[in-house]
């Protein structure tokens, strides 16, 4: 397969499904917007406390929730049945945004692990084996990259960078993270960088991969980022160039 006539470079993608203050991000409403379009669907993945998997993109479930504590010591019964932001939608779990999803759209599932690789990885991959659809994995921590290149060499995968303040990403380097040097351990299909950060003389050098902007929110920042990237993935629009 030429990754440079998949979905991954020829559809834009919308990051957490087509999200409005009505539809919140990874809820069911959001990916249904998306799945209209026709566009695929950018969601993260975290693990819980009791090693089920959760469609959330904070460490804490209070930041769009009315509930507290960190996700990652919580439980799917504490989680699953909270309202995002007020609305009538519930937090997801990943088997559901699957079965919701159901292959009407390509996925691609971005890997939130800042801790020991390898439970988390293998999880997902199981939820994976019976899906139907067209997905991908992207991650900002390699070692997560590194395990599907070892234990799932057939699952495309993506880095995730930009520039980052220090320590940002726990024991990852970040410096090392921003330069793409660990490229070498997780050898990824495509590069997912943050659109303010491009160009750069890093991204140039691994231009024999696709190149994903991150984040673009408007017009005006596609404009400024398409010429230097192959495909975006969008925040609440669609370009209309």
């Amino acid at each position: 397969m030429d990754i440079f006539e998949s979905w991954l470079v020829n559809n834009t993608i919308l990051k957490y499904g087509m999200v409005t203050p009505e539809e919140p991000e990874n809820t069911i409403g959001a990916f249904d917007g998306a799945i209209k379009i026709n566009a695929p669907i950018l969601i993260c993945v975290q693990s819980l406390d009791d090693e089920n998997l959760v469609c959330f993109s904070y460490k804490n479930i209070s930041k769009i929730t009315n509930g507290t504590g960190y996700v990652q010591t919580l439980s799917l019964n504490e989680v699953e049945n909270l309202k995002v932001k007020n609305t009538k939608y519930n937090v997801l779990s990943f088997e559901k945004a699957l079965k919701h999803i159901n292959g009407q759209v390509p996925v691609l599932i971005n890997i939130f692990n800042d801790g020991v690789v390898g439970k988390m990885e293998s999880n997902i991959l199981k939820e994976l084996k019976n899906y139907k659809g067209e997905f991908a994995v992207m991650s900002t921590n390699p070692y997560v990259l590194e395990w599907f290149k070892n234990n799932a060499n057939d699952v495309l995968r993506g880095i995730k960078s930009g520039k980052f303040d220090d320590k940002y990403y726990g024991s990852i380097k970040t410096k090392k993270l921003t330069k793409l040097k660990f490229n070498k351990i997780c050898e990824p299909d495509f590069i997912v960088y943050n659109f303010e950060d491009l160009p750069n003389k890093y991204v140039n050098k691994w231009n024999v991969l696709p190149i994903i902007a991150y984040g673009v929110t408007n017009e005006s920042e596609y404009l400024s980022v398409v010429k230097h990237c192959d495909n975006v993935i969008c925040d609440g629009f669609i370009p209309e160039i």
